[in-house]
């Protein structure tokens, strides 16, 4: 029997085939557009130029642009700043008042009724006593002055 030195077909289509690949393509970065100053210039309004090298710097006009732009909203931050300050301070304000009123209602009607009106608080009682301790003073002092002037009035005069 003969044997053949030359491989089956299936075994040469094996040998032959090669995996298909896709074709090697290095990525194309796009390139970056080069400006002229003058370019630069005018799309920045005039605050930035180019120099030689392709460096940009701001321009004076720029840097006092930039800079009225950050008193401008410094200014505008502190004038919110001091909005809240006011509220807080309105609100701090109408409590007080509130207080001071409910304490004035208070006074007046221990006064009035020559007795201790309190809505629980202590210090309200204590003030209440200060109070009337300083009026009872007040009468006496007004007491003795209208006694000092009746016993000038009742003293014979010698003339």
């Amino acid at each position: 029997m003969e044997i053949s030195n030359q491989t089956n077909n299936y075994q040469a289509l094996n040998a032959y085939q090669k995996p298909v690949q896709p074709p090697v393509s290095t990525p194309v970065e796009p390139k970056d557009p080069t400006y002229n100053s003058k370019e630069i210039y005018d799309a920045s309004n005039g605050n930035i130029v180019s120099d030689r090298q392709g460096d940009l710097s701001v321009t004076p006009q720029g840097q006092t642009k930039v800079n009225n732009a950050k008193e401008d909203k410094a200014t505008e931050v502190a004038a919110e700043e001091q909005a809240q300050k006011d509220t807080r301070r309105g609100v701090a304000v109408d409590y007080t008042a509130a207080q001071s009123k409910k304490s004035q209602v208070e006074i007046y009607l221990a006064v009035a009724t020559d007795g201790e009106y309190s809505s629980n608080s202590n210090t309200t009682v204590s003030i209440l006593e200060s109070l009337r301790d300083v009026q009872k003073q007040n009468n006496a002092v007004e007491a003795y002055a209208t006694y000092q002037v009746n016993q000038e009035n009742s003293k014979p005069s010698f003339a």
